[in-house]
Order: C-alpha cells, then sequence, then structure tokens
C-alpha cells in the first residue's frame, strides 16, 4: 500500500507541477505581475507564488479564480500525456 501512495504522492507533485507551468504561462504572456492576478483573482499574492512554484494543492474554487481572471478554458490549464513525464 505505500508504493502506491508513494506514486500518488509523485504523480501529485507532476500534475501540481504542469499546472502551476500553465498558469505562469499565461500570467507572463498577459503582461501580469503575481500581484496583480492575486488583486484580479481575489486571492492572496503568496497564493499564487506558492501555486508558480507547484507547493499548493489548489482548490477548484481557486483554479476557477484563475482561469477566470486569466480568461482560460479548462483545456488550457489541464495536463495531459507527457505533460506529466
Amino acid at each position: 500500500m505505500a508504493e502506491i501512495s508513494g506514486m500518488n504522492n509523485l504523480l501529485d507533485k507532476q500534475i501540481l507541477g504542469a499546472i502551476a507551468v500553465k498558469f505562469k504561462e499565461a500570467r507572463t504572456k498577459q503582461g501580469l505581475s503575481q500581484r496583480k492576478l492575486a488583486l484580479m483573482a481575489d486571492m492572496e499574492y503568496n497564493q499564487v507564488q506558492k501555486l508558480e512554484k507547484g507547493e499548493s494543492n489548489l482548490q477548484i474554487t481557486t483554479v476557477i479564480k484563475l482561469m477566470i481572471a486569466l480568461n482560460l478554458t479548462p483545456n488550457d490549464i489541464i495536463p495531459y500525456g507527457n505533460e506529466l513525464s
């Protein structure tokens, strides 16, 4: 059982890392600072910092707030296939 939870932990980190990259790319492409994005998404600045480092397990409400602020769709941020390797 420990091996399975370890694998899930690794997969969790890969998923969070891939999402973090996608949000950071969208933010920088739009010329937004982390502080500006935090204001637009009604979040704390440190939440955006942690998210972009892949250090925060995101709540769905946080994901949706960020998607709205950056005008993204789920297809823009959900990692697929080789993005998780």
